[in-house]
Parts: C-alpha cells; sequence; structure tokens
C-alpha cells in the first residue's frame, strides 16, 4: 500500500471516529433534553395530581357538613314526588249538580255496583230510592253501615226504615252537626259533596257530587267514618 493510500485510509478512519462522536454527542444532548422534557411534564402532573386531591378534600369535607340537609331535602323531594305519582292514580268517575242533575240516580248506580261494603255518613236522608238500593244491596250480602245526624232524625228518615231491615245504622253524638254526605264502597269508591240525599237536594236546591276512585282517599275515609261510627249510639 503506498502511502498516500495509507493516509487516505487514516482520514477516512478519523472521518468516521469524529463523525461517532458527533453523533453520539447529538444523541447524549437530545436524550438530556427529552429527559428534561419528560421530568417538566411528570412535575406538572403531579402538581395537577396534588390540586385535585387537595380539592376532593374539599369537597368531601363540605359533602360531610352539608350531607344531613341535603338528604333531608331529596327525602322531601322524594316524598313530594311520591304524592304526585298518587294524585296521578287518581280517578274522577263522575261530576253531577242539582236540581235533576242526576245526582241520585248515580248514587243509586254505585250502591248496585257494590261488591263488598259500603260505609255511609249522612245528615239528610229522606230518598226512598236510595233507601231501596241500600237494602237491595244489604239483601245480597254487601256490609251496609251508616251514621245519620241525629238532628235529622225525622219522621221521613230512611233511618228507619234501613234499621227495621236490618241494617246497622245509628245516630252520631257530635253536640252540634255531623254534616259530613260520604258513601264509601269497596274500599275505593267515594262519594262526597254538598248533595243531601233528600227530595229537596234533587229537585230543588243547588247542590254538587263528586265521584272519586282511589283506595288512599277511601282509606281516609274510612278511617273517619269508623272514628264516628265507635263514637256514635
Amino acid at each position: 500500500m503506498t502511502r498516500r493510500s495509507r493516509i487516505g485510509l487514516i482520514s477516512i478512519v478519523f472521518a468516521l471516529i469524529i463523525g461517532l462522536a458527533i453523533g453520539n454527542y447529538l444523541s447524549e444532548v437530545k436524550y438530556r433534553e427529552e429527559r428534561e422534557r419528560v421530568k417538566i411534564e411528570l412535575a406538572e402532573k403531579d402538581r395537577k395530581i396534588e390540586e385535585l386531591s387537595e380539592l376532593v378534600s374539599v369537597l368531601q369535607v363540605w359533602l360531610e357538613g352539608n350531607m344531613t340537609f341535603y338528604g333531608e331535602k331529596i327525602a322531601l323531594l322524594e316524598e313530594h314526588i311520591s304524592e304526585l305519582e298518587k294524585q296521578l292514580k287518581i280517578r274522577v268517575l263522575g261530576i253531577y249538580f242539582s236540581p235533576k242533575g242526576g245526582c241520585a240516580s248515580a248514587i243509586i248506580n254505585w250502591i248496585k255496583r257494590a261488591n263488598s261494603s259500603i260505609y255511609i255518613l249522612i245528615y239528610s236522608f229522606t230518598l226512598d230510592s236510595i233507601g231501596e238500593a241500600l237494602i237491595e244491596a244489604y239483601n245480597r250480602g254487601v256490609d251496609v253501615k251508616a251514621v245519620f245526624e241525629k238532628g235529622q232524625i225525622t219522621q221521613y228518615s230512611e233511618y228507619w226504615r234501613l234499621r227495621d231491615a236490618g241494617i246497622p245504622v245509628r245516630n252520631d253524638t257530635n253536640p252540634k252537626s255531623m254534616h259530613h254526605k260520604v258513601m264509601i264502597i269497596d274500599g275505593e269508591i267515594i262519594i262526597t259533596g254538598s248533595y243531601n240525599w233528600s227530595k229537596t237536594a234533587e229537585e230543588e236546591n243547588n247542590e254538587n257530587l263528586i265521584i272519586i276512585k282511589d283506595r288512599d282517599i277511601a282509606r281516609k275515609y274510612e278511617e273517619e267514618f269508623e272514628k264516628i261510627w265507635i263514637e256514635s249510639i
């Protein structure tokens, strides 16, 4: 190998060594930069995690301090929703007005449809047609009971006809007036309103009658009936 060839070869080797050294240096610089960038990102994430942890702690303390308050609010809201759901289930089966608006006929029709029970709180009751329907219901096995306002038990009152037919009837002991006009049928039908079961109410007075189907409402009316029934004689 000539001297010139050896010099060329040494130059090439030297150039390769220089290139490798520069490449390694640049790689090291890039590595350090990347490592520093990752380090900064990790530090930023650690800072955000710490901030979130502090926020969670604050929220936890706030929740613990307000849990009872909001728990009561939620309970009241759930109760209100439950009450609204019940109201949506209420069915109005009929609304009637007198004079001559079909009040008596509506009462008689529902008496005829009774299957198990008819409980009555009535102020004035003199209509024979309703009395006859009640006696028929009683004779077919329906549990019929009635409380009359004692001040309205005259010679024209249906009290005597029902009693003579074997239907349990009582007069109230309220020193004032037992002014209810209520019939509860089968624990789910309520018939009420201003309408007395009398010829005057049917043919002359301005009266109203409403028929509602709802077991919860019927239960409340039955509780009132039982209270007055027990106190009556």
